[in-house]
């Protein structure tokens, strides 16, 4: 609800009033004297005044800080203070001298004032810094007595902690009584909290000594660290004591050096590195300081995973039920059991319950291949429709793939592409002539994607133009993985942390 101040002339303050008007503006000077917006004389002198007026224009301003109906609570500031917000103001301030947020001169100096307000204005001026009234600012709050006692015990508990100086304590006592405001206190107190204690100083200083001990620091450097910590004041101080101590920037310890040169003479036994080439990077690994600096000497060594093979389960299950290249890698160890091998231990199972009857049972061979299929199609149903449901996502994943494989094509051949997948074909169309550098350029990358199944590439000069088949046979399959190496699947490796762990 929006309220206004004063009587409207709508517009018309220079008629004449009539009997109906000054009523009105009478019915609002009454109201404002009951709400004890106006004592008896001031009403009395308006009340004189609104019978004498002669337009509507002179009643206006008989009531323009007055609002225009009864029961109005909002402190507008041009508005007459009302009895009852002049009582609490009274009270808020009293309240406010007895937490020792005013001194007993402030206390008498604005009370003395609030009896002779005569806005909202002026009432909130007085009781500014003072808790209760609705426009209090938490920020400007004038400290109290339990503002200030709060602030000294956690000066205390700084001292004990070690984030205060004991020689600092009387002068932050002297400046704690000194303050006025809530938010200077609070912002003095996050100076403390931002400091540091015994405790992560302590701590600070073992993470030194354990990299002391594995090798990263010598004595010198050990010893001035801990002298650096024992002095540090802020968290930033100790950070930079132990930055080198993790991550990628870690000092290299006596253990990792040790796991460098074992991985280095692996590689020279296994015939990837010569004799000259491991003296040369056992001496550079000598001379690297961090493990981001001895991370390059492996980049060329990392054994490369072995792919998976696909068995003809593995094949039934791609082509019946979903492709198991698609699904994400396993957060849990038992998600590795579902679908996928879950559907092959069910269908095998089944299959052998079926045929265990027929082997040592000849006499039932005939109602094992009748009805016996009854029970064992149903059956690959329900684990076809489970295996389904655990992989929801994989018609998103495909999009997907389609998606990075078109993305691709288009940056490796920097020509306009267009890429179809349908029914196991990939239906690649470029823009122009096709050299035949760019053909095989299509066929190494489709190759190397996820796309199963994928029975042939057609590759096109244009939407109309002439199209290049490669059948997937067995014989182009053996020969593509000669050339490229096998397709992707199974789940991807975990990478390592280092190169050498």
């Amino acid at each position: 609800m929006t309220v206004k101040l004063g009587w409207s002339d709508q517009g018309q303050g220079g008629l004449r009033a009539t009997n109906d008007d000054r009523r009105e503006l009478l019915r609002l000077l009454e109201v404002a004297k009951d709400e004890g917006r106006l004592d008896a004389e001031e009403h009395a002198g308006r009340a004189d005044r609104a019978h004498s007026a002669k337009t509507r224009g002179d009643l206006v301003v008989l009531a323009a800080d007055l609002p225009n109906q009864r029961g109005v609570r909002e402190w507008i500031d041009e508005a007459r203070l009302r009895g009852d917000d002049r009582e609490r103001a009274a009270r808020w301030i009293a309240e406010a001298a007895a937490q020792g947020r005013l001194t007993a001169a402030e206390h008498e100096e604005r009370a003395a004032t609030l009896s002779t307000a005569a806005t909202y204005a002026e009432a909130k001026t007085l009781l500014r810094g003072v808790p209760g009234w609705p426009g209090a600012d938490a920020r400007t709050l004038l400290a109290g007595t339990a503002d200030r006692d709060a602030a000294l015990a956690q000066l205390a508990q700084a001292v004990a902690d070690g984030r205060v100086r004991p020689s600092e304590r009387p002068v932050l006592e002297a400046e704690i009584a000194e303050i006025r405001q809530v938010g200077d206190l609070h912002q003095v107190l996050a100076g403390w909290s931002a400091r540091v204690s015994d405790r992560e100083r302590d701590n600070t200083a073992q993470q030194v000594e354990a990299a002391h001990r594995d090798g990263m620091l010598d004595d010198e450097e050990r010893a001035v660290r801990i002298g650096r910590a024992q002095e540090a004041s802020t968290n930033a101080e100790l950070a930079r004591l132990v930055k080198d101590l993790s991550g990628g920037g870690r000092l290299l310890a006596r253990a990792d050096r040790e796991k460098i040169a074992a991985r280095l003479a692996d590689a020279r036994d296994d015939g990837r590195l010569d004799p000259a080439e491991y003296q040369s990077r056992l001496q550079a690994a000598d001379a690297a300081a961090t493990v981001a600096e001895a991370a390059p000497l492996f980049d060329d060594l990392i054994v490369a995973p072995r792919p998976a093979r696909r068995g003809p389960l593995d094949v039934a299950f791609d082509s019946w039920i979903l492709n198991s290249a698609l699904l994400p890698a396993p957060r849990h160890w038992w998600q590795r059991l579902y679908p996928k091998l879950v559907w092959k231990l069910l269908s095998v199972g089944t299959l052998l319950a079926w045929a265990y009857p027929t082997v040592k049972f000849p006499i039932l061979l005939g109602v094992t291949l009748g009805a016996g299929w009854i029970p064992v199609f149903g059956l690959f149903a329900a684990y076809t429709a489970l295996a389904r449901a655990g992989a929801r996502d994989i018609g998103a994943r495909q999009v997907a793939v389609i998606d990075d494989l078109r993305a691709a094509l288009r940056q490796r051949l920097n020509v306009p592409v267009g890429l179809q997948y349908v029914g196991g074909t990939a239906a690649v169309v470029l823009q122009g002539t096709v050299p035949s550098r760019l053909t095989d350029e299509v066929v190494r990358l489709v190759w190397g994607s996820r796309l199963y199944p994928l029975k042939s590439i057609q590759i096109k000069a244009g939407p109309d133009g002439p199209t290049h088949t490669v059948a997937l046979d067995s014989a182009e399959r053996s020969k593509l993985r000669h050339q490229y190496g096998p397709r992707p699947y199974g789940r991807l490796p975990r990478e390592d942390l280092t190169p050498w762990a």
